[in-house]
């Protein structure tokens, strides 16, 4: 296992959109499917705007790498709304487009991101457990080659408004102080 100490940089954007990814009745989305009456176009033109400029965020973190799987590890902040508590974005070497984002701590979370392909996860906060729709329009893992990995999805709290977000992580290590 091989821990190394990187700077990570997060861009990430959102945008609220129209329409709800939850089907209650697995039997109906097909059908809707079907009939062309539910497609990722069709929800990506409900869309309210173009995305807006990308926030920012430089922190610390940790990436750790065995044989199989591939781990960013970094502590949420103030910032985030989520301090206190510990964010992991994985994959396994065998199939780097498959991405799971784990949260512990005050707000725990399990996201999968697999292009093309809808999840449900679940979101723990303090306050209220919630049921998550998580569709990846696009996972474009570059992380061991070029230090980038980008995924642009959409995705609902269950009852609430959808959003559209991308997300592009850029990693670099830390440079070794000088002695």
């Amino acid at each position: 296992m091989t821990k190394r100490e990187v700077m990570i940089h997060m861009l990430t954007s959102r945008v609220e959109m129209n329409g709800s990814m939850f089907c209650e009745d697995e039997e109906l989305e097909e059908e809707e499917r079907d009939e062309g009456q539910f497609s990722l176009p069709e929800m990506l033109r409900e869309l309210t705007g173009e995305m807006p400029e990308p926030t920012e965020m430089f922190m610390e973190g940790r990436l750790v790498t065995n044989e199989r799987r591939v781990e960013l590890v970094y502590e949420e902040s103030e910032l985030t709304g989520m301090e206190g508590s510990v964010t992991s974005i994985g994959f396994d070497r065998a199939d780097p487009t498959l991405v799971s984002m784990m949260r512990t701590g005050p707000v725990r979370t399990a996201l999968t991101f697999e292009e093309n392909k809808r999840h449900l996860c679940l979101y723990n906060t303090p306050f209220s457990d919630f049921e998550v729709c998580v569709h990846a329009i696009a996972v474009d893992n570059r992380l061991l080659k070029e230090g980038v990995l980008v995924l642009d999805y959409l995705i609902e709290i269950h009852g609430a408004q959808a959003e559209h977000c991308k997300m592009t992580v850029a990693i670099r290590p830390i440079e070794q102080p000088m002695l």
